[in-house]
């Protein structure tokens, strides 16, 4: 039992290790390569946690609350780290659509938690200047 309660924890350490990879990426978007950085950043969310920002960016609010439940809160915590980093860089149309998702992934968080994070009220402040 203990073995197993070693690898999850783990697993979700390495996780959150790649979705804070993802986000130092995600930081470093400028104009100039920013389609094919976004790329290499969907394809390994994509084959990581199975989800894609684009993919995020056009899920109904239903669709997106029982997709992210099962994600542990430090994964949607750096994710929602990602989708900011990813806004603040990318084409309005796009960018507006994702923030409104990482809006709610924020409240989710905020809903479920049993901790107040300035983190997410600062990260969620950015996301709706960007609407």
């Amino acid at each position: 039992m203990e073995v197993e309660k070693d690898f999850i924890q783990r697993e979700i350490q390495r996780l959150t290790l790649v979705l804070a990879k993802l986000v130092g990426k995600a930081l470093g978007l400028n104009t100039d390569d920013f389609e094919q950085e976004f790329q290499n950043i969907e394809s390994e969310l994509k084959s990581e946690f199975d989800l894609t920002l684009v993919g995020i960016s056009e899920m109904k609010a239903i669709a997106l609350k029982n997709k992210i439940e099962g994600l542990d809160e430090q994964h949607l915590e750096k994710l929602v780290e990602l989708i900011t980093a990813v806004v603040v860089n990318s084409k309005k149309g796009f960018g507006q659509k994702l923030a409104r998702n990482g809006i709610l992934i924020i409240d989710f968080l905020d809903a479920s938690s049993k901790t107040f994070s300035l983190r997410r009220m600062e990260l969620k402040s950015i996301l709706q200047k960007m609407l």
